[in-house]
């Protein structure tokens, strides 16, 4: 026979546990308007009252014990199994994220899943995933962290690889939050952190995906474990996600930086500028910045941020479009935001007096 008590008893577990979808609930009405024509038809028959009254009952009891005792005791069991994939199938792990209803992680240096081959099959599954209220979180590394020099000294490449492809996950990731409306955009967050996480999520629900970054290797070439988000092992990761998620910094803090100028004779105004870092030194650019710094006098202008960790007034300084600086910002900014930019403005923080 291809049943049998233990098939059976899984067959109802999933069912319970998945959600509804049209032809189920279809196939249910069916199943109730066959049940209750059966009854009917069996209406004449002796005792029927009490015939009744005990099938039901000895089905319920059934019921009871197959929910709340024998499914409980599989499902344990079945969350201490690991499960090898001898690599990383980005188009299966998206799948999975179609049919999430509660939670999507991501962890990883970066990854090919936010690549030109499987990004948009990704991104369908989290508009899928945000529909039914499912948060998605991505962790990835910080582009301009030490991390990122370590890791590619583990992999025999140049840290400027790894912090290339990094920056196009997150433009790719950027760009996809845009088109996303107010409510899924609010369950879909980004994060960056500046420390080597060791390991790698890949996370649907209750289940997961983990790996081990290694040496020589992409993490997602290698051996990926399947375990219950539960188990030790998937609890062990769970856990360093978490840590990693909270010391980290929003995708918006990395490719914006909200700025306050004051004009003593003018007040204030706000903006939102894209940014680079050359020689530890801060540089900003925009459209409507450079064209409000036209209008006004550097020498009576003041900035302020919040983004910028040190207090008090920077100073605004016009870059020379004829310099070598000059250059070497474009080169850093096309390489950060795959865009252009003619104007750039050095915000020079203030000098510090020690006693």
């Amino acid at each position: 026979m291809s049943g049998g008590p233990i098939p059976r008893l899984r067959w109802l577990l999933r069912a319970l546990r998945s959600p509804r979808r049209p032809q189920s609930l279809s196939l249910l009405v069916l199943l109730a308007a066959v049940a209750g024509f059966l009854l009917w038809r069996a209406r004449a028959m002796d005792s029927y009252s009490a015939n009744l009254a005990l099938n039901l009952g000895t089905d319920l009891v059934g019921v009871v014990i197959t929910v709340f005792v024998i499914g409980p005791l599989i499902s344990r069991a079945q969350e201490g199994r690991v499960r090898e994939h001898t690599r990383l199938d980005y188009e299966w792990f998206s799948a999975q994220v179609h049919g999430a209803t509660s939670n999507v992680k991501v962890l990883d240096t970066f990854s090919n899943l936010f690549g030109p081959q499987f990004s948009e099959r990704l991104f369908r599954g989290v508009r899928a995933a945000t529909a039914r209220g499912a948060r998605v979180q991505i962790l990835l590394l910080d582009p301009d962290s030490l991390a990122v020099i370590l890791r590619g000294r583990e992999l025999g490449e140049r840290s400027d690889d790894i912090r290339r492809d990094i920056l196009r996950n997150l433009r790719t990731l950027d760009r996809f939050a845009q088109r996303l409306d107010e409510s899924s955009r609010q369950l879909l967050e980004v994060r960056l952190c500046s420390t080597s996480p060791g390991v790698t999520l890949y996370r649907w629900d209750e289940r997961c995906l983990v790996s081990f970054l290694t040496v020589g290797r992409l993490s997602g070439e290698g051996v990926q474990l399947e375990v219950a988000v539960r188990s030790p092992l998937g609890t062990f990761v769970e856990q360093r996600f978490d840590e990693l998620w909270q010391q980290g910094k929003p995708m918006e803090r990395f490719t914006h930086l909200p700025l306050t100028l004051v004009d003593a004779a003018d007040g204030r105004r706000q903006f939102s500028c894209r940014f680079v870092f050359v020689d530890d030194c801060l540089y900003v650019s925009g459209p409507d910045l450079v064209t409000y710094l036209a209008r006004h006098r550097l020498d009576q202008l003041s900035a302020f941020s919040e983004g910028l960790g040190i207090r008090g007034a920077h100073e605004v300084l016009v870059v020379d479009d004829e310099s070598e600086l000059h250059g070497r910002l474009i080169d850093h900014f096309a390489e950060k935001y795959d865009a252009s930019a003619t104007a750039f403005v050095e915000l020079r923080p203030p000098v510090l007096v020690t006693e």
